[in-house]
C-alpha cells in the first residue's frame, strides 16, 4: 500500500507541476497587467523586464508582455523615416541604445527591434533581429522599392520554433510630424513626448496581429509582403 501511495503522490505532483509550467494567459489578461506597469519600473530595463515577466510561466507569454509594453509605450518617428533622405537626418542617425529609448519613447524600426531583443535577452529568451524589406503586396521588390522599404523586426524561439514579432508595426503611436515644420517641429514634439512620460506613461493602442504572425498571413490580411535579406 505504501508503494502505491508514493506512486500516486509522485504522479499527482508531476501533473500539477506540468500544469503550472504550461499555464498560459489570454491576451486581454496580459494587456491589463502591462497597462498597470508602475512608472518607476520603466526607467531601467532590468526592473522593467522583471516586472513584465514575473507572473508568466513560459517564454511565449513573457515575450508577449514585452511586445505589448513596447508597442503601447513607444511612438514611431514619422519625420525621421519620411524625410531622412531629403534632410540627411536618417543618414546620420545611428539609432538609440535600448536604455535611451526608454527615456525618449520615440524611435524607428531598428530602435524597436533592438529594445525587444535586449528585453528578451534579459528575460532569458532567445531572440534576434531580422533585417529585410516590407512593401505593399501589389509591388515587386525592385531597386526603387528596396530604397524605401528597408525594415527590421524580430523573432524569438519557443518550442524550437521561430515566432515572428514586429513591434514597429504593432505600435499605433505616431509623432504626427511627417514634413511640415521641419526638424524644429519634430524636436519640439520629441521633447513633449519625453516630458509627458516623466511621471505617468502615455499609452497607445496596438495591433496584436504582429505578435506571432506569418509572412503569408500578413500578405493575405494586411496586404504587405515581407522579404528577409
Amino acid at each position: 500500500m505504501k508503494i502505491l501511495f508514493y506512486i500516486y503522490c509522485s504522479l499527482f505532483c508531476m501533473f500539477f507541476s506540468y500544469d503550472t509550467h504550461a499555464r498560459t494567459y489570454t491576451s486581454n489578461q496580459i494587456e491589463r497587467f502591462v497597462n498597470k506597469t508602475p512608472r518607476k519600473m520603466e526607467n531601467n530595463i532590468s526592473s522593467l523586464v522583471n516586472y513584465l515577466t514575473k507572473p508568466f510561466d513560459n517564454d511565449y507569454d513573457k515575450a508577449k508582455a514585452i511586445s505589448f509594453w513596447i508597442a503601447s509605450r513607444i511612438s514611431y518617428d514619422e519625420y525621421l523615416y519620411n524625410n531622412g533622405g531629403a534632410t540627411r537626418l536618417r543618414n546620420t542617425y545611428f539609432g538609440q541604445r535600448p536604455a535611451e529609448l526608454l527615456q525618449s519613447r520615440v524611435g524607428i524600426c531598428g530602435d524597436f527591434a533592438n529594445l525587444f531583443k535586449e528585453m528578451c535577452s534579459r528575460a532569458g529568451i532567445r531572440a534576434n533581429n531580422v533585417i529585410g524589406y516590407t512593401f505593399p503586396a501589389n509591388q515587386r521588390l525592385n531597386t526603387k522599392v528596396k530604397s524605401n522599404s528597408g525594415h527590421v523586426w524580430n523573432y524569438f524561439i519557443f518550442n524550437n520554433k521561430k515566432i515572428y514579432v514586429d513591434t514597429t508595426f504593432m505600435a499605433d503611436g505616431r509623432t504626427g510630424v511627417s514634413g511640415s515644420g521641419g526638424r524644429m517641429n519634430r524636436n519640439r514634439t520629441l521633447r513633449k513626448i519625453k516630458n509627458d512620460n516623466k511621471y505617468k506613461s502615455q499609452t497607445n493602442d496596438f495591433d496584436e496581429f504582429y505578435f506571432d504572425f506569418s509572412y503569408d498571413k500578413e500578405k493575405s490580411m494586411r496586404y504587405y509582403k515581407r522579404v528577409e535579406k
